[in-house]
């Protein structure tokens, strides 16, 4: 088993030494910020929900058929994304830049506006 192994554990504390000694939780919060307020004025009467939690973003739409296609027309534009079912979501990395996710995020409203 993998239960108390030395390796993992040191791992597992210099990964927890990283988190807590570059402030990631302010990371994160920012992040939240920055989605909230790209897209509180997003509307697509094709959206069902909006979640935003940390660094998730899910785009719940009312029929997973409206998905279909975007995951080519978001590569174009420079973004990686996998809709699965209903759900249209991001899980950005702690590190992404502000202008990488609202880069995200305008492809996500950018879809809506076009279908």
């Amino acid at each position: 088993t993998f239960i108390g192994n030395a390796l993992a554990c040191s791992v597992a504390l210099a990964s927890i030494e990283l988190f807590e000694g570059q402030n990631y939780m302010a990371k994160i919060h920012r992040m939240t910020e920055v989605m909230r307020r790209e897209m509180c004025a997003f509307f697509s009467p094709k959206v069902r929900e909006v979640r935003i939690m940390g660094g998730c973003i899910c785009v719940e739409v009312k029929d997973g058929a409206v998905l279909r296609g975007y995951q080519q027309f978001a590569c174009e534009r420079g973004v990686f994304s996998r809709p699965f079912l209903n759900y249209l979501y991001a899980m950005v990395p702690y590190v992404i830049t502000e202008e990488e996710l609202v880069q995200v995020l305008g492809v996500m409203k950018e879809w809506f506006s076009r279908i």
